[in-house]
């Protein structure tokens, strides 16, 4: 769902909230999207999720970028997974 909105920040929030409810020494489980083959005609074919937007955006961040945003929500990374066209991620964390 991240993928959905552009600014860090409201991500960051999500992730301070998730921080908060999980206990020291629980686990978050995050996916990431950092590409995607159909991209344009994905953005071409749906509406916007947010009124008054005609066009859909999906907000790419790398792994690097997601994982830093998770580690600053208090949390430290210690395994991923990725399908074998790169395309999406599951990763694993603890709270710290």
């Amino acid at each position: 769902m991240h993928e959905l909105f552009a600014d860090n920040d409201l991500i960051l929030n999500s992730l301070y909230g998730f921080g908060d409810a999980i206990e020291t020494g629980g686990y978050l489980i995050y996916t990431g999207q950092p590409w995607h083959p159909q991209l344009e005609m994905i953005a071409r074919a749906l509406t916007s999720h947010k009124a008054g937007s005609p066009n859909w955006v999906m907000r790419r961040r790398s792994q690097q970028e997601m994982d830093q945003l998770v580690e600053k929500a208090g949390f430290e990374k210690i395994r991923q997974w990725i399908d074998e066209y790169g395309i999406f991620t599951v990763s694993l964390a603890v709270k710290k």
